[in-house]
């Protein structure tokens, strides 16, 4: 049994050429089309090249997301010898479970999903998140996820202005980021467990609830008094997280009264 956190990171290097249709045929996503991190055509690959397929003893919490900001096509960068450093993609990601998207349009339809404008990745100062994935996604076991991006801008067209006369490799022009919680063994079935409970999964709440277990040594707990004693325990505990970390709402010191 195990309880990790994982980072996962796909990104898109220069090419050594000027990015030109003629110059890179094959190297740079096509635009307006889905792409996956996982299995797709560009970037950075894994070489096993499949979806993420949970394991039966396996459970997933997808907690964060990001990708590339920016808009404009003119937000580039290059250096002295006329190198590009910097270039917008304006992209978007998505999350797939099995082949459902987690982002859709209100008509219930495919979504490209989230802007990197929304949810940047690496973060700086002047690029402040306007979007967090909550409630978290949970992936459960035998279903299958994918994270797959989509680019609005060509750089292959922008480079037909001759702006810049190389893209060296060390230019990374798209990114995307994926944190997550992967429960295994024993940890996964106290995750499932607690999400069935209407309890949120994360670390703090499956390492409380196996205390718990170990406290009952052995004794019945299926019962309504184990399970009202564990989401009470819960509830206690997220309150007293909140006050520490400074984000407790007036709730949360009415319950202690």
């Amino acid at each position: 049994m195990a309880i990790r956190k994982q980072l996962y990171t796909w990104e898109l290097h220069g090419d050594e050429t000027d990015g030109k249709i003629a110059n890179s045929v094959g190297h740079y996503p096509t635009v307006g089309r889905e792409h996956s991190i996982l299995h797709g055509d560009f970037g950075n690959v894994q070489p096993a090249r499949q979806t993420g397929l949970v394991k039966e003893d396996e459970f997933i919490v997808l907690e964060k997301i990001g990708s590339t900001p920016g808009i404009s096509p003119y937000e580039f960068s290059v250096d002295g010898a006329n190198n590009l450093t910097r270039w917008t993609p304006n992209m978007f990601v998505n999350i797939i479970i099995d082949t459902t998207n987690y982002y859709q349009d209100p008509q219930n339809v495919w979504a490209s999903g989230v802007s990197g404008f929304a949810s940047p990745y690496p973060r700086n100062v002047q690029d402040e998140p306007y979007y967090s994935l909550w409630p978290p996604v949970y992936v459960l076991p035998d279903q299958t996820v994918d994270v797959r991006y989509t680019v609005f801008n060509d750089i292959q067209l922008s480079a037909e202005s001759n702006s810049w006369t190389n893209i060296p490799y060390q230019t990374i022009l798209a990114a995307v980021f994926v944190e997550y919680t992967l429960f295994s063994g024993t940890d996964a079935m106290m995750a499932r467990k607690l999400m069935n409970l209407g309890i949120p999964v994360n670390v703090g709440t499956v390492e409380s609830y196996r205390r718990l277990l170990l406290k009952s040594k052995g004794l019945e707990t299926d019962t309504f008094d184990f399970y009202l004693e564990t989401m009470q325990r819960e509830r206690k505990r997220s309150r007293k997280e909140r006050k520490l970390q400074g984000v407790a709402t007036q709730n949360d010191y009415e319950s202690d009264s």
